[in-house]
């Protein structure tokens, strides 16, 4: 027994000192910073440049290691709660950035920001609210992205068809996305017809919230104090998107989706199903250009032609606007070296790592200034990309950040997770019929203004600031009945506060 006890020991001690010489300060030279975020290939490249980096400026030598394992939101919460969260924690903006920033796992980067300069005004605008609690900013932008449609323009050929405009109305989305799914069907849209399901479909996914915010309809009021989803614009939207399943089958059921089981290769049913022409557009960002390259490179090793591609916007109903989304990198409160973590936030603003961002193709680059360098717009690699008659993929996706987008909307008194889950919960009712479009849009309503007030039961420290903002936006309403502009600067939703100046609603120098 002695003897076992001894074997026990010898092995407790030297697991107790691998491990001790396994920790980051020993096992390296310098300082050791992790890094929570996805296991692209990229990041490996991005660590090393920015070893380079540091060197180049004359800043502290310090290594920063990447952690894959520990992205999940819930494992964030936990060791961020528990004290031992990676230094460095991506994926944290907007609903995830609010909930981490409430918890107190967050640091207040806004001075250091300033003097090193990756303070918001060096990324998008629209992203500020993404950002930032109260004014004080919380991360910065690993990178960004904004959805639009992948036209397969071979699929519109197929059908004799010429390729939609940039820029399309929800009437003409709806008249040609009839004439194509008639033409490349047969006729055959209506399922399964004498035994033969529909192949063919004119665009995968469209976001119901996005369309509702094109035709003037918001989840909240100016102030972020109610929801105001109970609308005719959500109404029209919803209403929109089943009658664009079920009744003119321009867009797959979950059914349909499940009939497309091969084929779809690494990249995924969706994109596979684009590649092959089943699906004529597929709504996503511009890091998908990296699915695409793989079909142009399967396609140049086979001796075909490349795929023809081309982007266009979200149809609209009369106001453009689109929403941006954010891989955006915070500070974890309880790591030992904050004050290094900063300059890797700085790094995020470089042109050494921007310009990777532009040439792998991993959306867009956190600082917009390098939307307009040739190597984005034009990379000489990849002529089909934007040698065409349809211009440059990518300059479209500059343009949609610069011209029309926005940070999606949020409220500070209920948590975006929530309110997410009764929107989705609730439309999924009324798109199985369960609903009429009346009944979903006022329970939404009536389930995420009954959270607003269920938080600040919860939370009186929140009253304060609702308090404010609902005698606000009784100020609001009562120039509004007037017919009076409001001032811009009473308007705390990115949504109004766009949509007021876009139709000339706002006195922009109050």
């Amino acid at each position: 027994m002695k003897a076992l006890f001894a074997i026990v020991l010898a092995v407790l001690l030297a697991a107790s000192f691998f491990t001790w010489r396994s920790l980051p300060d020993m096992s390296s030279d310098v300082p050791v910073l992790y890094w929570v975020t996805d296991g692209n290939p990229m990041r490996i490249e991005q660590i090393r440049t920015f070893r380079q980096w540091l060197a180049r400026h004359g800043y502290p030598d310090f290594e920063v290691r990447i952690d894959p394992t520990n992205t999940g939101p819930e494992k964030i919460l936990v060791q961020g709660v528990s004290g031992v969260a990676a230094d460095l924690i991506d994926h944290t903006a907007g609903s995830a950035l609010r909930l981490l920033q409430a918890v107190g796992m967050l640091v207040d980067v806004t001075e250091d920001a300033q003097r090193l300069g990756f303070d918001t005004s060096k990324t998008y605008a629209s992203l500020k609210d993404d950002l930032t609690v109260a004014g004080h900013q919380y991360a910065y932008p690993s990178n960004v992205s904004a959805d639009a449609l992948w036209v397969n323009v071979e699929a519109f050929e197929r059908v004799g068809m010429v390729p939609p405009p940039r820029q399309w109305t929800v009437e003409e989305f709806e008249r040609l996305g009839k004439e194509y799914t008639k033409r490349a069907n047969g006729g055959n849209t209506g399922g399964n017809s004498a035994g033969k399901m529909q192949r063919y479909f004119f665009v995968g996914w469209i976001d119901a919230v996005l369309l509702a915010a094109t035709m003037g309809g918001a989840l909240y009021n100016e102030t972020q104090s109610a929801c105001m989803i109970d609308s005719p614009a959500f109404r029209r939207a919803l209403g929109l998107r089943y009658k664009w399943m079920f009744e003119d089958r321009l867009m797959p059921t979950a059914a349909d989706w499940g009939t497309f089981t091969t084929g779809s290769g690494a990249s995924g049913v969706p994109f596979g199903m684009f590649e092959k022409g089943n699906i004529a557009m597929v709504r996503s960002g511009r890091w998908s250009v990296i699915h695409l390259r793989r079909f142009a490179d399967e396609r140049r090793a086979e001796g075909r032609e490349m795929l023809k591609f081309a982007v266009s916007e979200d149809p609209h109903g009369g106001f453009r606007v689109s929403f941006a989304h954010t891989r955006a990198c915070a500070v974890y409160v309880g790591g030992h070296h904050k004050d290094l973590a900063m300059y890797f936030l700085a790094f995020l603003t470089s042109e050494e790592y921007n310009m990777a961002i532009v040439r792998s193709g991993d959306a867009l680059p956190s600082n917009p200034k390098f939307l307009k360098t040739e190597e984005f717009l034009h990379p000489a690699d990849r002529p089909e990309e934007w040698r065409h008659p349809w211009g440059s993929v990518h300059g479209v996706f500059g343009d949609l950040m610069e011209e029309i987008v926005i940070a999606p909307e949020f409220s500070p008194f209920v948590l975006d997770t929530v309110a997410i889950r009764y929107i989705n919960s609730t439309t999924d009712r009324y798109m199985n019929n369960m609903l009429s479009v009346e009944e979903a849009t006022a329970t939404m309503q009536r389930l995420i203004n009954a959270e607003i007030q269920r938080e600040l039961a919860e939370d009186p420290c929140k009253l304060p600031l609702y308090n404010e903002r609902v005698e606000m936006q009784k100020r609001i309403d009562a120039l509004k009945a007037r017919g009076e502009k409001v001032p811009l600067s009473w308007i705390s939703n990115g949504y109004w506060r766009r949509y007021y100046v876009q139709h000339g609603l706002a006195d922009e120098m109050r």
